[in-house]
């Protein structure tokens, strides 16, 4: 990390700067927690909503399934004209005799209905399946919520870091104006050289370029948290949090946060109901080759009777009940593949598992490292802050005494402004990586 009067680079994973015209912060802003934040996102995300209202769908699939264990149940009518019916007695060559009919009409009605004794296990399967479903939606929503938590956690140290940057680099605008105005004195009464002078008002312009990026990049990170809160663009706001762990932010040992991870995390959750849900998959295979045995019944009202002889110009009732036993005997040679398929996809899903916790498992390990990091890097920029502080006061006090030049001078206050703002992000970085901790272990 480099900060010079020339330009400003900040850590890629946190902090793009883009140029864009300077807006001011109007002072006016709204006080915001991080925690209020996640709460209007969970409000009105869209994102959280669509994986909310598939969850629901979900319920109502298992609904569904269960609702197939009910009898099935039908009624169906009927009415038509019979045409004249031709015997060809001479055969089809010849011209046929017509047996007459008195009466032309047709009709009937039917209810039937159908219980499952035993399918083979199947709407059992079925229910199981869309259960797993449901859960597997409902993880996924929770794994949506995790990564937009942590969106916006980023957004919001970004928002706070920019702001605090506005505030070192003002404030080391107006230490330079004031400098500028002595330097000119001294320059009119010719006790320091022309470039000398230039020298500081190059220096000062390059902080208030600067400047103008960084109140960019702030205005850009309050959009950012705008549109995840559903709120204007235009909205100003004021970031409330301390820069740096709470009281209550913990940092548990890594062997927890696996151990959390494993248990929790909605990315491990998600890969262990695939694995369900695959092997649900075969077992529905299975379920298919079985017989099916159930209850029936009918009660069909017709006319004319012409199923039972002899026939009768007149209306009938015919009820039958039973038992019925059906089987396919093409599923043993059809559906032999798609049991392969499936036992194959099985397999992958529980690889998938374990690549998920490998995964999580390098994720917490990288998080953990470089958070212990940023605590080592705290300790060692506060005494930075204060050696470089110091280091400007003495050769402010020399330059001005005649006893130093103003490149020492200009590197000091640079070296100063960097050391403060390597703190800061230091803070902001420990912060975001306790963040992605609780990302990773589904606490956040």
């Amino acid at each position: 990390m480099h900060f010079n009067c020339y330009k400003i680079v900040v850590p890629v994973f946190l902090f793009p700067l883009v140029s864009l015209q300077a807006q001011e912060v109007s002072k006016d802003s709204i006080p915001i927690s991080l925690e209020k934040v996640w709460k209007k996102v969970s409000t009105n995300s869209k994102e959280i909503k669509m994986h909310h209202l598939h969850t629901e769908s979900g319920g109502e699939a298992v609904k569904n399934a269960k609702s197939k264990q009910l009898p099935e149940i039908g009624f169906n009518a009927n009415y038509g004209k019979l045409a004249n019916i031709p015997i060809f007695n001479n055969g089809v060559l010849h011209h046929p005799d017509y047996i007459p009919l008195e009466d032309h009409s047709i009709y009937g009605a039917t209810i039937d209905a159908y219980f499952d004794i035993y399918n083979g296990h199947k709407l059992k399967t079925n229910i199981q399946k869309e259960a797993v479903k449901q859960e597997l939606s409902q993880y996924i929503e929770e794994e949506t919520i995790e990564s937009i938590h942590y969106q916006v956690a980023q957004a919001y140290l970004k928002l706070q870091l920019y702001l605090q940057l506005e505030k070192l680099v003002k404030k080391n605008i107006y230490q330079n104006e004031e400098r500028l105005n002595l330097i000119e004195k001294l320059h009119t009464g010719g006790v320091v050289l022309k470039s000398d002078l230039l020298r500081a008002q190059l220096q000062l312009s390059k902080q208030k370029t600067a400047l103008t990026a960084i109140r960019n990049n702030a205005q850009l990170a309050m959009q950012e948290l705008n549109i995840f809160m559903g709120e204007p663009d235009e909205q100003n706001l004021k970031p409330t949090d301390n820069i740096g762990l709470q009281e209550n932010q913990k940092l548990m040992s890594y062997d927890d946060y696996i151990d959390s991870a494993i248990n929790k995390s909605p990315l491990q959750k998600i890969a262990k109901q695939k694995v369900a849900l695959s092997k649900l998959n075969i077992e529905g295979l299975k379920a298919d080759k079985l017989p099916r045995i159930g209850l029936f019944g009918d009660y069909n009202y017709s006319y004319p009777q012409i199923k039972l002889y002899p026939y009768e110009n007149a209306p009938y009732l015919l009820g039958v009940v039973g038992v019925k036993l059906s089987y396919s005997i093409s599923s043993i040679y059809h559906d032999v593949h798609k049991e392969e398929e499936a036992k194959i996809v099985y397999e992958e899903q529980k690889i998938a598992q374990e690549y998920v916790q490998d995964n999580l498992r390098k994720d917490i390990n990288k998080a953990y490292k470089h958070y212990i990091e940023d605590q080592e890097k705290i300790e060692e920029l506060q005494l930075n802050v204060k050696q470089a502080t110091e280091n400007y006061r003495i050769l402010n006090q020399t330059y001005f005494n005649q006893l130093s030049l103003i490149t020492d001078l200009l590197d000091a206050d640079t070296q100063l402004l960097q050391a403060q703002f390597d703190l800061i992000s230091a803070k902001i970085s420990e912060q975001l990586h306790y963040y992605e901790l609780l990302k990773n272990t589904g606490d956040l």
